[in-house]
């Protein structure tokens, strides 16, 4: 009897799938993780926090990140290798300040509180990101405002931004998403037209560049991730970076319980928003990220080199449109994002997801909804069941309100695939079952 040959059988029909072997997860351990780690454990010193300043924390909390790197016994400031990664952030993004905290939500309501916004006060928000980017912005009453993505970066788009800005509107966030950074030129001259803050939400694109300058350093502050899917990790953790000392200041007091640290001589201006939580990162999380740090740019080098065979492979399919690079950007890239537009005969997004994932090659369908989709602006309930912050607000919300971007939403593919150690071989057997499925 002659065997059949199932090899050009999809595998979601009873054929051989291209790969059986899992990819790599972006978690691995490439460099000094387990001595530092284990140095950080011997010290008994797991966090080096304390509330309690013990010293001037006006002029503490003002300390550039360089100096406060050597300083003894600052524990206001956090420990050994807290100090030290910050002074790592600092210097690779060429700002004077760098704030460790335990998470990019953390660090983004830091950022948020560090800038004053007031209750009501407006931001504008891509309506295109991780959920975080729009719910810090309600820790202090203020109320996001959602603008278009770009077809072409999904990034904000400025042109869409411009005609959301009212009296209210205090700051704009440009997300640098997957990697690819955000038209900062014309997001900063629309700043300053508008007298507003610009946030930079950097948690997929540490390392990315515009003009040279490291994204995060552009605006009047950056945020970035160490949570375990991002380029480097120690687990969870973040970290703000800003050249504003009144940023840096408000920043740290928000982190570190700050409220206990203030006294009846502090002005106004200088208590609000220091409703000081507890978003302090740890010793032994700060260990692994130095170390993980020490392997940025080898890391990103992987990612683009993984994330070019993708596009240069998916080249002869023209459905797959990958996410557009600015001339004057540099990509860091985080996780590869095509639009799908598919054609008469082709299989739809979600169908073609579902026939990938047989073939042993998951992709991830877009977002599930869109942040001005999520239920928590829709039905205005954030704060307790009466409307709060929404109360006064005549901002809209809901499907339909940003309609490009729910478009460009439902042709979106992300690949997961291309962190180290995976390689080019690896992005290979991408290719092979899309042109099996294509074929």
């Amino acid at each position: 009897m002659t065997a059949i040959d199932t090899s050009a059988r999809l595998a979601i029909d009873g054929g051989t799938p291209i790969r059986t072997r899992p990819f790599a997860p972006n978690c691995h351990i490439g460099g000094r993780e387990r001595e530092l780690l284990l140095d950080a454990l011997e010290s008994c010193n797991w966090s080096g926090f304390r509330a309690g300043a013990g010293a001037n924390v006006r002029d503490l909390c003002a300390t550039p990140s360089s100096i406060a790197r050597d300083l003894h016994d600052v524990r206001y400031l956090g420990g050994r290798y807290v100090r030290l990664l910050e002074s790592m952030f600092a210097a690779r993004t060429r700002t004077t300040f760098a704030i460790g905290c335990n998470s990019a939500t953390s660090g983004l309501v830091m950022a948020f509180g560090a800038i004053g916004l007031e209750p009501g006060d407006e931001v504008l928000v891509p309506c295109m990101s991780f959920h975080a980017t729009a719910t810090a912005i309600l820790a202090f009453q203020a109320v996001p405002v959602f603008v278009e993505v770009d077809p072409h970066s999904f990034c904000i788009d400025p042109r869409d931004g411009a005609l959301k800005i009212t009296p209210r509107t205090r700051a704009i966030v440009a997300v640098h998403l997957g990697g690819i950074p955000a038209d900062m030129r014309a997001i900063v001259e629309l700043a300053r037209r508008h007298d507003l803050k610009v946030i930079e939400d950097c948690a997929q694109s540490l390392g990315a560049r515009i003009d040279g300058v490291e994204v995060g350093a552009i605006g009047d502050a950056g945020v970035y991730s160490l949570t375990e899917t991002k380029s480097i990790t120690c687990g969870e953790g973040g970290v703000v970076v800003t050249n504003d000392p009144r940023i840096a200041i408000k920043s740290r007091l928000i982190r570190n319980h700050g409220e206990g640290a203030a006294d009846e001589s502090w002005g106004d201006d200088e208590l609000a928003n220091v409703v000081g939580m507890n978003f302090r990162l740890t010793e032994l999380q700060a260990a692994v990220a130095v170390a993980q740090f020490e392997q940025l740019d080898e890391r990103n080098e992987v990612r683009n080199e993984n994330a070019n065979a993708l596009i240069e492979g998916l080249r002869p399919f023209p459905q797959f449109v990958p996410q557009q690079l600015a001339a004057n950007a540099e990509r860091a890239c985080y996780m590869p994002k095509f639009r799908y537009v598919s054609g008469a005969s082709m299989p739809s997004r979600d169908e073609l997801v579902r026939i990938l994932a047989a073939e042993g090659i998951p992709l991830v369908a877009g977002y599930p909804r869109l942040l001005h989709e999520n239920p928590i602006f829709t039905r205005r309930i954030a704060y307790g069941t009466r409307g709060a912050p929404f109360n006064d607000s005549a901002v809209r919300y809901g499907t339909g309100t940003c309609p490009r971007s729910e478009a460009l939403n439902r042709e979106l593919l992300w690949f997961p695939l291309v962190n180290p150690p995976n390689t080019t071989d690896d992005m290979r057997d991408v290719v092979r079952a899309i042109e099996k499925v294509f074929s």
